[in-house]
């Protein structure tokens, strides 16, 4: 690069904070990103807020970032974005291969299915080609939800930057995509999902049984991305595959395909705590759901059994939940949307009070008491503490200061185990040394 990637990231911001007040001119952006075939699910994150923007611009690969600002030079004509004034010759190049190679052929909604069998209202079943599958992949019509999903894994780029991708078994696509190109694959299932919230996503025609996936709609795979990685692999070795899969197509919200999900049993089994995340038997895995979703934390609760530093991860979901379970009372649903509500309060008081010990950046955090993954524990405690006691948020600090005054009590009972997972006796010490040092602190 001519200059500082950081400097070129800065530039990337500012401009697209610009265009964000222009609808025109966001979507004259967004058809020229669509040109450069830039990935949808990059699309959808560089058109964020702006606080989101600015975290995951580091996370984007050189190709990514040339494309980013091939279409804001094409859309502004700011020549501070000129991409021959801040990329090398031999590097444009190589990211016009690597944006070219990325889809041979682009699939365009809307996309018909004969011999479609309807189910139920959101739910039908028929069949597809294996090629017809992975085109539609490769056109990206296909997006991996990770909040419905097995959740993913952080990696640095080249660049330095947090790179978030889903968790694969790589051994079992490699299985799958030899027994594929070698016809020795039997017929499976792919489901996706389909949804909006601006048009209708699916249309089905009685006369004709046949299927519609509308201009705009939305397609996650709900079930079958090891199989459908291996038919693309496959495909690569053997590109005269003859093969149909069974189509499972479904018209899910948020909430219902993580259930769906949480349901299955497949060969890849998921973790027990990820299993509970997206199943959301308790009462207490709703609220911590709605926490992820809405809260200043949502983002740095992790799905998987440890945190990850690398992506600003603060305590995983497991904790999270157990603890609100304990402390918290749960009837019906509408205590659900009460605990969740104060909870999204609490937390954007406490990150605001200690905007740095809860920094997506983790160099930033200086106070490793406060940040532990099982501090969590105490931070639910302190707050069903300050609801019981109708003590304002706003006095916030005076009470997380007096929990972790005496560290060398504290500091043995968060570190008494490696594992985060395993250890309810511990997490029960926990609740009870907090309760009882709030209990105190209000006595005296």
């Amino acid at each position: 690069m001519k200059i500082d990637r950081s400097n070129i990231e800065k530039l990337i911001s500012i401009q697209l904070e610009i265009i964000s007040a222009s609808k025109k001119l966001k979507y004259q952006f967004k058809y020229q990103l669509i040109e450069l075939n830039i990935p949808v699910e990059v699309i959808d994150s560089l058109l964020k807020n702006e606080e989101y923007v600015a975290q995951y611009i580091p996370q984007i690969d050189t190709s990514i970032l040339y494309g980013v600002c091939q279409a804001l030079f094409t859309v502004t004509g700011n020549e501070q974005l000129e991409p021959n004034q801040l990329f090398g010759k031999r590097e444009i190049r190589d990211a016009q291969d690597n944006l070219r190679s990325i889809v041979q052929k682009r699939m365009e909604l809307p996309i018909s299915f004969p011999d479609t069998t309807k189910l139920k209202y959101d739910s039908y079943i028929t069949k597809i080609a294996i090629t017809d599958l992975v085109k539609m992949s490769e056109s990206q019509l296909i997006v991996y939800d990770y909040e419905t999903q097995r959740g993913a894994k952080y990696e640095l780029n080249q660049s330095g930057g947090v790179v978030k991708t889903p968790i694969v078994n790589k051994a079992s696509v490699k299985r799958i995509a030899s027994k594929m190109a070698d016809n020795q694959y039997f017929e499976d299932m792919i489901t996706l999902n389909v949804y909006s919230t601006e048009v209708d996503p699916l249309t089905y025609y009685e006369d004709s049984k046949t299927l519609t996936i509308n201009d705009g709609a939305v397609i996650s795979i709900l079930d079958g991305f090891h199989r459908l990685q291996g038919a693309i692999a496959a495909l690569q070795s053997n590109p005269n595959l003859d093969l149909d899969m069974i189509l499972s197509i479904r018209s899910y919200d948020h909430e219902t395909a993580q259930k769906y999900f949480g349901q299955i049993n497949t060969i890849n089994v998921l973790k027990k705590e990820r299993r509970d995340e997206l199943s959301q038997e308790r009462m207490s895995d709703k609220v911590v759901a709605n926490l992820q979703r809405k809260s200043e934390i949502g983002k740095q609760i992790a799905s998987s059994t440890t945190v990850n530093e690398l992506a600003g991860e603060l305590t995983t979901f497991d904790i999270m939940s157990y603890s609100i379970d304990r402390m918290y009372h749960f009837d019906r649903q509408l205590d659900v949307i009460k605990t969740s509500n104060y909870l999204n309060d609490f937390f954007t008081y406490l990150v605001g009070s200690y905007p740095n010990e809860f920094s997506i950046n983790a160099n930033k955090r200086e106070n490793v008491i406060m940040s532990h993954p099982l501090m969590f524990i105490g931070y639910i405690a302190l707050s069903k503490f300050m609801k019981d006691h109708d003590i304002g948020l706003d006095q916030i600090e005076q009470y997380v200061n007096s929990i972790i005054f005496e560290v060398d009590k504290l500091e043995p009972l968060l570190n008494a185990k490696k594992s985060l997972t395993g250890n309810k006796r511990l997490r029960n010490q926990l609740i009870d040394y907090f309760e009882s040092k709030l209990e105190g602190n209000n006595s005296e």
